[in-house]
């Protein structure tokens, strides 16, 4: 009589797991990611591409004079209205107690802010949840901003649209497509530092709407000893830095934390359903694979 060996597969353990970086490993994990940027790049070279670019630079702007906005009630200061261009600028009115210190650290929150911001939402950009909750958050975000500080009437209806249209877009968009939109936004918030190169090294004077104002390295190299160039290029390498955070330590979808409440319940009621199919299946076919078997040579 034969003998006959079942063999059952075995999970590797995690020491023989090994996070492979080839061109087609690094594509299939940040697809997305990749899509993304390389979407950004073409259509910033096409023209009429800057058009389809327009709302997510309007977005860029929003965070930028958002987190001027933060850093002043952060020093204890405040702010007293945000704006919103068509020309894609933005204002945003503070006030602080005046120490030069407090003064830097309002003007260099607007990019630096913007990079931390990027960051951040690129860490989330696998996880499905990760994406949807973002995408719904922050266009949560930008309505009550609305709502509370923005001042003139494009940036209300411009801001207006943009935060439904991602609210919308994160709670009824599929899985995939949510994925998608979501890697363009926090794409387009991190390299906000890199599509406003100029103005990071411009030295002259320039108008917003009226508003004859410096560059936010300029503020800063007016309170500070070190030149413009400096801070220009430090927010730079902190874009750089955050990007490549976000890029190289995104979360994993099996890293998401298990489903709460009465969807839970229900996925778990349906595993344990499956289980007992299974069991009683697996019951029927043993006795008849046992005969079979045990035939003798």
């Amino acid at each position: 009589m034969e003998d006959y060996d079942i063999q059952t597969p075995t999970a590797a353990s995690s020491n023989s797991v090994r996070q492979e970086w080839s061109v087609l490993a690094v594509f299939e994990r940040d697809g997305r990611l990749l899509r993304a940027v390389a979407l950004i790049a073409v259509l910033m070279n096409i023209p009429y591409g800057v058009y389809v670019l327009y709302p997510f630079a309007l977005f860029s702007t929003w965070v930028h004079e958002s987190c001027h906005g933060l850093a002043a009630i952060v020093t204890g200061g405040r702010v007293l209205w945000l704006k919103v261009f068509p020309d894609g600028s933005g204002l945003a009115l503070t006030e602080t107690t005046g120490e030069a210190h407090k003064v830097a650290f309002v003007a260099s929150a607007g990019y630096c802010g913007t990079a931390v911001a990027g960051g951040v939402l690129l860490l989330f950009r696998r996880t499905g949840r990760g994406a949807r909750i973002g995408m719904v958050g922050v266009g949560l975000a930008v309505l009550i901003s609305c709502g509370v500080l923005v001042r003139n009437a494009f940036g209300l209806v411009a801001l207006v649209s943009i935060g439904l249209l991602l609210v919308t877009c994160g709670w009824k968009l599929p899985p995939r497509f949510v994925g998608e939109v979501y890697a363009v936004v926090a794409a387009t918030c991190s390299l906000n530092a890199f599509t406003s190169i100029t103005v990071l090294f411009d030295t002259e004077p320039f108008s917003i709407a009226g508003v004859v104002r410096q560059s936010d390295a300029q503020v800063v190299a007016d309170e500070l000893w070190l030149p413009y160039w400096f801070w220009a290029t430090l927010w730079i390498l902190l874009a750089v830095f955050m990007s490549s955070i976000g890029f190289f330590c995104a979360i994993e979808p099996g890293s998401e934390p298990p489903q709460s409440g009465r969807k839970s319940y229900l996925s778990a009621w349906t595993n344990n359903r499956k289980s007992e199919t299974n069991k009683e299946e697996l019951a029927e076919v043993l006795p008849q694979a046992e005969v079979v078997w045990q035939l003798p040579t």
